[in-house]
């Protein structure tokens, strides 16, 4: 083959390989950052109980002018509260069951929709970024409303990145613990995970150099901008990171990054057999949880 045959049937390939990364990286960010409605399957017996509690539906404002939702479950006269953010496509019904086993341990409930989910308004997720502005107002909602209340916060997968990323701003006092459960150290690294997983392409810096590059455009928004590992850095609220040591959506060795970067009060909890966000199944879950919340809602 001569040199100019040569370099005709290599600039070929490369733009079939660019134009086959791009429609990979279009379609991960329509599949991946747009609002999905969908139903939550939820048991009868978590249905029930929600219908059955005090339950005040509630709403703020976001930075953005949101209208966002969330259910405020009252618990005798405690003044301790745990405020649970869920994940990527679902909603606060995903969490019931759990919130159902904290009822019983004696807490307050704050379950909030996060933008684009549930009775929430938006039309697209940022991991967290924004997300973690969101929940300023809610921790504010909650402080206005009894000025000693003690806080946790609880999220899990992309929850877990919005309660993360949100030890970055001034949070009031009354922010005595975080249990993060099955979270990212980065959307980057999550991203690289994904297309290799799902994708099974070699040259990911590609694709995620175009998914980046959308990301900018649409949301102001960049991979730096989602990297709860960095935000841990300062961090000095005690946090317990929760991780099914067989989750391949989110690897455990995530939780180890996110723990060796938080330099505060940390301690990690690795659920034997336990895959993405399903660690609550383990019969040790509630125990553990629970000591660690008691253990700084003081």
């Amino acid at each position: 083959m001569k040199f100019k045959d040569f370099a005709v049937a290599a600039g070929v390939t490369t733009g079939i390989s660019v134009l086959a990364y791009k429609k990979i990286s279009d379609d991960m960010f329509r599949s991946i950052f747009s609002r999905r409605d969908k139903q939550d399957i939820v048991d009868q017996k978590y249905l029930d109980w929600i219908s059955s509690s005090a339950v005040d539906q509630v709403s703020v404002n976001s930075f953005d002018g949101l209208k966002l939702n969330a259910y405020d479950i009252h618990n005798n006269d405690t003044d301790k509260y745990i405020i649970m953010v869920h994940g990527i496509w679902s909603s606060k019904a995903f969490l019931y069951e759990r919130a159902f086993h904290y009822d019983s341990l004696g807490y307050n409930l704050l379950m909030i929709d996060q933008r684009s989910a549930g009775d929430s308004e938006g039309e697209n997720y940022t991991y967290g970024q924004k997300e973690a502005l969101d929940l300023t107002v809610w921790i504010n909602y909650l402080v206005e409303k009894k000025n000693d209340v003690k806080i946790c916060l609880y999220g899990h997968s992309m929850g877990a990145a919005t309660v993360m990323i949100a030890t970055a701003y001034d949070l009031p006092d009354n922010v005595k613990c975080i249990i993060e459960e099955s979270g990212f150290s980065s959307m980057k690294e999550e991203m690289d995970h994904i297309l290799r997983k799902n994708y099974k392409i070699s040259y990911t810096g590609i694709s995620l150099m175009m998914i980046e590059s959308r990301m900018k455009k649409e949301f102001g928004v960049s991979f730096d901008d989602i990297a709860p590992k960095t935000f841990l850095e300062n961090n000095e609220i005690p946090i317990l990171f929760v991780h099914g040591e067989k989750d391949d959506f989110v690897p455990f060795e995530m939780s180890k990054i996110l723990y060796n970067h938080n330099k505060g009060v940390r301690k990690i909890y690795p659920v034997p057999d336990a895959c993405h966000v399903d660690s609550d199944q383990n019969p040790d879950y509630y125990k553990n949880i629970n000591s660690f919340i008691e253990t700084y809602m003081i």
